[in-house]
């Protein structure tokens, strides 16, 4: 980054998303952030109070862009189906690396840990409701195979961490043809 242009709180973020991807959570030092900034202490604090405050709002900002912004999308679209559609190709975008990394620091810190159960508490109420939708389910079915669908996403996150999102959606497609074909044989 080039010195004349003035950094924004959301500049800083990027670039901690960046570090952690890059160089996992040991990255995320001030000295660190300051260098691929090129900035000083005094720029970082005119935007974070602290390096606590720093982490958790980075850790927001995931949340917001990896969870809260995909339903957003998502919800832009009226019919089911789409939504459907869209909910698969997104998620198969997700940074898998960044997610696995993130997973990964929760074992150490509680933050994290209470950002990964909030992020997975959403995103399965999200996913819950669009399926019980789509077939008409109660509500503990829909529950049930939405854990099963969320549960594949996180392990084709971890067993095919090199493949493209090309790739990944069709895995995800499929686990989602498999639980649209339960779901349609529940209620004939």
């Amino acid at each position: 980054m080039t010195k004349s242009v003035r950094l924004t709180r959301e500049d800083w973020l990027e670039t901690g998303l960046q570090l952690l991807n890059d160089s996992g959570e040991q990255a995320l030092t001030l000295e660190q952030l300051c260098k691929a900034t090129s900035r000083t202490k005094g720029s970082f604090y005119h935007h974070f109070k602290s390096h606590d405050d720093f982490i958790n709002a980075l850790l927001e900002y995931w949340q917001a862009k990896y969870t809260e912004q995909i339903i957003a999308a998502v919800d832009r679209l009226e019919e089911p189906i789409a939504q459907r559609r869209e909910l698969d190709r997104l998620a198969a975008n997700v940074d898998n690396q960044l997610e696995r990394i993130i997973r990964n620091w929760s074992g150490v810190d509680e933050r994290v840990r209470q950002t990964i159960k909030k992020v997975d508490d959403r995103r399965l109420d999200y996913l819950t409701n669009l399926i019980g939708k789509l077939g008409k389910l109660e509500q503990k079915t829909a529950s049930e195979l939405a854990i099963v669908e969320y549960a594949a996403f996180l392990g084709l996150q971890y067993l095919f961490p090199d493949r493209n999102s090309k790739q990944i959606e069709h895995f995800i497609i499929l686990v989602t043809e498999i639980i649209s074909s339960y779901s349609s044989n529940k209620n004939p």
